[in-house]
C-alpha cells in the first residue's frame, strides 16, 4: 500500500516540478525580451491589439512623411520666390534709374544695364525649374521642367500711341504668333514694331537690333525671320509702336501638387509655374513675369529711356504677383505643419499604447520569477523527501 503511495506522490510532484519549471521558463523568457507576450499562444487577443496599432502606426507615419516632404517642399519654393521678389525690386530700381533719366540715350551705359534683366531672366527660368527628390517645385506634379526654350511662346501685343505714356493691349487685332516646328534662337526676344504711316511699313527691332521696314505680306503678316510673325487685321494709327515678346511657355501640370494628409484630406502643395511667372490662376495678377524682364532688357538694348520708363508698371504689377504668391505659400506651409504636428502628437500616443500592449512590468515579472523560484524550491524538497524514504518504510 505505502509502495503505490509513493509512487503516486512522486509522479505528482514531478509533474508539479515540470509545470513550475515551465512557469519559471516563461518568466524568465519576459524579463530578458520585455514583453508580456512573446507569441500568440500568450494572449492572443493582445496579439490582434499589437497588430491594429501596428497599422494604424504605420499609416500615421507614412502620412507625416508625406507632410514633411511637402513642408519641405513649400520652404523651399518660398526661398526661391523670395529671391524672385528681391530681383523684382532690383529691376524697379532699375527702371527707376534709367526711365527718363540724365543718361539720355547713352548707348554704353543702356547696353551695359541690359545684362542685369538678362541675368534675373535666366534667375527666374532656374528657380522655376529647381527639383526636390526629381520632381520639380512648381511644375504642378509633372516630372519635366517647367519652362524650356524649346517650348516658346509669344505674349500678348501690346500697343504705345505716340502721345501715350503707358502700353496697353492692342486687341485681336495685332497678334504674334509662333510656326509650327520652328523654334527660335537667342532667347527671350523683346519686338518693337513701328508703324511708318507715310510708306505703310512696318519695322522692327529684335533686341535692340534694327530689321528694313517692309509692308506687310498678303496675309497681313510681317514675317520676322525664324518662325515668328506680326499679324495685323486692325487699323493701325500713325506713331502707334508695337510690343511684344518671345519666351518660354510654361509645361508643367495644371493643377497644384496636392498633399494628402489623415481621413483622406488634401490639401493644395506648391503653386504652378504658370500661377507664379505667367499670372495665371485665382492668385495671379496676369503677369508674365519673363516677359516683363524680356521687355526691360530690350528697352534698354534699344537705349531708350522713355521705353524703359514704360515698364515700371509691368515689373511693380510682376513683383505684387510674387509677393501674393509667397503670401499663399506660406499660408499653405502653416497649414501643412499644423498636420505634420498632430501625427507627431498621433505617433507618440500610438507608440505608447502599442508598447503598452506588450511590454511586462518588469517590477510583477521580477516579483513573479521569485515567486516561482521559492515555489520550485519547495517542490525540490518535498520530492526529495519523497524519494529519501527508507527501506524500512518502504516495507511497511
Amino acid at each position: 500500500m505505502m509502495r503505490v503511495t509513493n509512487t503516486m506522490l512522486f509522479k505528482t510532484g514531478a509533474l508539479a516540478m515540470q509545470n513550475q519549471q515551465q512557469e519559471i521558463l516563461k518568466v524568465q523568457e519576459q524579463s530578458v525580451s520585455g514583453n508580456r507576450t512573446n507569441r500568440p499562444s500568450d494572449d492572443p487577443s493582445g496579439i490582434y491589439r499589437h497588430m491594429v496599432f501596428s497599422s494604424d502606426l504605420s499609416g500615421v507615419q507614412s502620412l507625416k512623411k508625406t507632410t514633411q516632404s511637402a513642408a519641405e517642399r513649400l520652404t523651399m519654393a518660398d526661398s526661391h520666390m523670395s529671391q524672385m521678389h528681391d530681383a523684382l525690386l532690383d529691376a524697379q530700381d532699375l527702371v527707376l534709374q534709367y526711365g527718363e533719366s540724365m543718361v539720355g540715350g547713352n548707348p554704353t551705359i543702356l547696353t551695359a544695364a541690359a545684362q542685369k534683366p538678362m541675368a534675373w531672366y535666366q534667375d527666374m527660368i532656374s528657380s522655376a525649374n529647381t527639383e526636390l527628390d526629381e520632381v520639380p517645385l512648381f511644375g504642378g506634379g509633372k516630372l519635366r521642367s517647367p519652362f524650356s526654350d524649346k517650348n516658346l511662346m509669344a505674349t500678348t501685343v501690346q500697343v504705345k500711341s505716340v502721345d501715350g505714356k503707358t502700353l496697353t493691349s492692342a486687341g485681336t487685332g495685332f497678334t504674334a504668333s509662333l510656326t509650327d516646328g520652328q523654334t527660335p534662337t537667342d532667347v527671350p526676344w523683346s519686338v518693337k514694331i513701328s508703324y511708318l504711316a507715310a510708306s505703310n511699313q512696318y519695322q522692327a527691332n529684335v533686341n535692340g537690333v534694327e530689321q528694313p521696314a517692309t509692308a506687310l505680306d498678303a496675309n497681313g503678316q510681317l514675317d520676322l525671320g525664324q518662325g515668328v510673325k506680326f499679324t495685323v487685321t486692325g487699323t493701325p494709327k500713325t506713331g502707334d509702336s508695337y510690343y511684344f515678346e518671345v519666351i518660354p511657355k510654361y509645361q508643367g501640370g495644371g493643377e497644384d501638387r496636392p498633399i494628402r494628409v489623415q481621413q483622406g484630406s488634401i490639401l493644395p502643395g506648391n503653386v504652378t509655374g504658370s500661377e507664379l511667372l505667367e499670372g495665371t490662376g485665382d492668385y495671379g495678377r496676369g503677369v508674365n513675369i519673363l516677359g516683363a524682364m524680356a521687355a526691360l532688357r530690350g528697352a534698354l538694348l534699344r537705349a531708350d529711356p522713355k521705353e524703359v520708363a514704360l515698364q515700371l508698371n509691368r515689373v511693380q504689377e510682376a513683383r505684387a504677383q510674387v509677393s501674393d504668391l509667397q503670401g499663399v505659400t506660406g499660408i499653405r506651409n502653416t497649414q501643412v505643419q499644423a498636420v505634420t504636428a498632430t501625427l507627431e502628437s498621433d505617433e507618440s500616443s500610438l507608440t505608447k499604447v502599442r508598447a503598452d500592449n506588450v511590454e511586462a512590468d518588469m517590477f510583477s515579472v521580477l516579483s513573479n520569477l521569485e515567486q516561482a523560484s521559492q515555489a520550485m524550491q519547495v517542490m525540490t524538497a518535498t520530492q526529495r523527501q519523497v524519494m529519501n524514504t527508507s527501506l524500512l518504510d518502504f516495507i511497511r
